[in-house]
Formats: structure tokens, C-alpha cells, sequence
């Protein structure tokens, strides 16, 4: 068995699986209510996708030294094309709330609810990132502190300004190599006032609409447009606008739309990469399917991948983490060098029920608290 091997994959993927099951025995935790059941099953895919992605990408890190995506188209799709989905999942549920909202949509506490859903697991992951940097560093200053301190406030921001090397320690970007979709989140966010001009019945204040242009710009500056990352959240913005208009009803939870979206999926693994235009375009056939009720043959009503999904925030953001930890500390990098192809899938294999444990910690007492902040103090004021 490799890395990059397709039962590999699977193999990880039934570790994870089993170790949430076992988990939500005992917690139970469930999604929220009028939530979209496939939409929830499917982000339990794509967070275990995207761990498994790196850990194939850190073999090769492991023995080359140098970052790269892996040979196998598979490995390639676990990570770009779950991110791709990941996008139009957001897209998806804020062009929704865009279009059935129709007493005016509050901008203030949108930014602060994505603040408080964004913000504390992420801001616990940079000081991670900054505590290896430093011990590698031997807690020594390597670089003016002036630009100590910027880089650090570039990261601050959600790397939405940079995601430079901190204190000269060349790990920096692969300690936690997953953030940098962050700023395309709130790319997404910041979009929204000025398409809510156009699809919603109560229009933002300019200043609302100056702020989000602003925004952009900024963006534009410091990351350009990744235009198949743009098509991702375009591709997400279809099934909303389908429920919504289309006059033609259709039961989209049937056998054929499985088939479909499995064909669809099958296609999408020949190419070697999701940026290619019409693999693009496939991806969107599955998510729109899935979007519009459709659940695989039931599969992603599965109450165990719904976990998975609840917890896919905190595995993405900390798995990377842990792949580092594990690889630089605990295995030393000379020694992870000599591991055998099987060796290391063994070590992943260890690795993958720590993953969704922590992963699991993490949502629990820092993703959910806050989330729960948010509610109470909503909840309060529109009471009052």
C-alpha cells in the first residue's frame, strides 16, 4: 500500500468514520434544525478528504523536501475539488439567506456571527503556528521585530493581507498549509451587500455597499482573483436561484440524479486538477444536485457523517497541525525521511482517530461556545 493509493483513501476514511461514530454515541451531537441533511453529509466527506490530501502531500514533503501536489488524480481531487465544494457550500446558504430574506438583512451581526464562527479555532491555530515557529527559532528573534509584528498582523487578519514566513522559519507555510482559503470566505462574505443590490428585495446602506467595494479592492491587491475559485462560488449560487424560480418541480432524490452525480464524480477524478473549466463545470452538477435535496442513495443522511460535517471546521483547520506536530516533533523529519511507503500509512492510520478526536475537542469547547455566544445575544435583542 502507498499514500496514494486508492484503498489507502478508503482505509482512512473508515478509521475516521468509526472513531466519530463512536464518539456521537456518547455525545450526539446532531446539526441544526431546518438545516440541509445532504449538504451536512457531504462536509463530513470533504473534511476527511482534504486531511487525507495532506497527508498524501506530506509524504512526498517528508522525502523531498519539496511541496507538491501528488501524482494521483484522487489525491489531487480530496483536496482541490473538496475546497471547491467547501465554496460552494457558502455560497450556497448566504445567497439563500439573500433571497428569502424579506425583512432586510442585518449586515452588523452577519460579520460579527462569521467573526465568532471564523475567528476563536482560527486564532487558536495562529498562536499554535507562532509557538513552533518560535521553538524552532530556539525563541530568538531572526528577523527585524518591525516586520515580526506585521507579519504577524498579516496573519492576524485571516492572511487576507499575506501569509508571510514568520520570524525567517521556512515551516511557517506548511505547520498549517490549510488557510489559505480563509480570505476567499470572507472575499465571499464582503461580496454579498453589493449582490444583494441586485437579488434582494431590501438593499444595503452605502456605507455598507462602499465597505464591501473596499473590500474587494483590497483583495484584488493583495491575491488577485483566482477566477476558478471565483466560478466555485458562482457554481454554489445556482441551486438557490433554481429553488427559488424554477417553475419545474422535480424530486432531485432519486436513483437516476444518484447515478448521476456518481458518473459526474467518476469523470471528475480523469483530470489533474479542478481548475480545468469543465471539470469545474461536473462539480457543479454534483453539488447542484446534492444542494437541491438529492443524498446519494441516503448516504448523506448518515447520521455519523453529519458529525463528521458538524466537526469539518476544526478538521480542516487543525489537521495540518497535527500532521506537522507529528512529523517535526514527535517522528523528527530525518526519521520520517526513512520511513517506508507502508510505514507511513500505518503512521496515518494512527494519526486519523486523533485527527477527529481533536477535531471533535475543538468544536465542542471553542467552535460551539461561541456559536452559542452569538445565539443568546441575537436572541436577546430581538426579544426585547
Amino acid at each position: 500500500m502507498t499514500p496514494t493509493h486508492t484503498l489507502f483513501a478508503v482505509i482512512v476514511f473508515i478509521v475516521c468514520y468509526v472513531i466519530a461514530y463512536v464518539i456521537n454515541i456518547k455525545y450526539k451531537l446532531k446539526p441544526k434544525p431546518n438545516r440541509y441533511d445532504s449538504i451536512d453529509g457531504l462536509r463530513g466527506f470533504l473534511g476527511v478528504g482534504v486531511f487525507i490530501h495532506h497527508a498524501s502531500i506530506w509524504y512526498i514533503f517528508s522525502q523531498t523536501g519539496v511541496w507538491e501536489l501528488p501524482k494521483s488524480n484522487l489525491y489531487v481531487h480530496l483536496g482541490q475539488t473538496s475546497v471547491s465544494l467547501f465554496f460552494m457550500i457558502s455560497s450556497f446558504l448566504f445567497i439563500s439567506k439573500l433571497l428569502n430574506n424579506k425583512e432586510g438583512f442585518n449586515w452588523k451581526q452577519f460579520y460579527i456571527s462569521r467573526f465568532l464562527r471564523l475567528g476563536p479555532l482560527y486564532f487558536l491555530s495562529l498562536i499554535i503556528v507562532l509557538l513552533c515557529v518560535m521553538e524552532i527559532s530556539n525563541w530568538k528573534l531572526m528577523v527585524d521585530f518591525k516586520v515580526f509584528i506585521v507579519s504577524i498582523l498579516k496573519w492576524i487578519g485571516f492572511t487576507i493581507f499575506g501569509e508571510p514566513i514568520l520570524n525567517n522559519v521556512s515551516y511557517t507555510p506548511y505547520i498549517n498549509g490549510a488557510v489559505w482559503s480563509l480570505p476567499y470566505e470572507w472575499l465571499l462574505y464582503f461580496s454579498l451587500p453589493v449582490l444583494s443590490i441586485v437579488i434582494s428585495q431590501k438593499k444595503p446602506s452605502i456605507f455598507i455597499i462602499l465597505i464591501s467595494l473596499l473590500f474587494m479592492v483590497l483583495f484584488s491587491m493583495y491575491h488577485g482573483y483566482g477566477y476558478h475559485h471565483l466560478l466555485s462560488f458562482m457554481g454554489g449560487a445556482i441551486a438557490p436561484f433554481f429553488k427559488k424560480y424554477s417553475k419545474i418541480k422535480l424530486n432531485f432524490n432519486t436513483t437516476f440524479f444518484s447515478i448521476l452525480v456518481l458518473l459526474c464524480l467518476l469523470l471528475i477524478v480523469q483530470f489533474n486538477s479542478s481548475y480545468s473549466i469543465i471539470c469545474k463545470l461536473l462539480i457543479t452538477i454534483v453539488f447542484t444536485i446534492i444542494a437541491l435535496g438529492n443524498t446519494l442513495f441516503g448516504i448523506l443522511k448518515n447520521t455519523t457523517l453529519k458529525f463528521l460535517g458538524e466537526i469539518s471546521y476544526s478538521t480542516y483547520l487543525l489537521h495540518c497541525i497535527i500532521l506537522f506536530v507529528t512529523g517535526y516533533y514527535i517522528i523528527g523529519m530525518e526519521n520520517l525521511q526513512r520511513f517506508s511507503k507502508i510505514e507511513y500509512c500505518l503512521l496515518i492510520l494512527v494519526i486519523a482517530p486523533l485527527v477527529v478526536f481533536i477535531s471533535f475537542l475543538a468544536f465542542y469547547w471553542i467552535e460551539k461556545p461561541f456559536m452559542e455566544i452569538y445565539k443568546k445575544r441575537y436572541k436577546t435583542k430581538t426579544s426585547k
